[in-house]
């Protein structure tokens, strides 16, 4: 049986970094609804959206490839 963050990523559902660390989520999200995005990812059509909420952080929203979070079949498949 999977835990219910290990289920939600393999379904590409939004889901925290882990117990200890709930204040970091991920996301899958179109690229037209980003950002500030990266020259490498703006030929993608979805990415990774790293959203953290700690008060320490100064980057709150980072952008990565989609294969970086999730499975390497979402990317191709969604």
């Amino acid at each position: 049986m999977k835990t219910n963050r290990i289920a939600r990523r393999i379904l590409g559902l939004p889901y925290n970094l882990s117990r200890s660390k709930r204040k970091v989520r991920f996301s899958i999200i179109d690229s037209t609804e980003a950002k500030n995005l990266p020259d490498e990812l703006k030929n993608s059509s979805r990415v990774c959206l790293k959203q953290d909420f700690r008060k320490a952080v100064e980057n709150k929203y980072l952008y990565l490839k989609l294969t970086d979070a999730y499975p390497e079949y979402l990317a191709i498949n969604k």
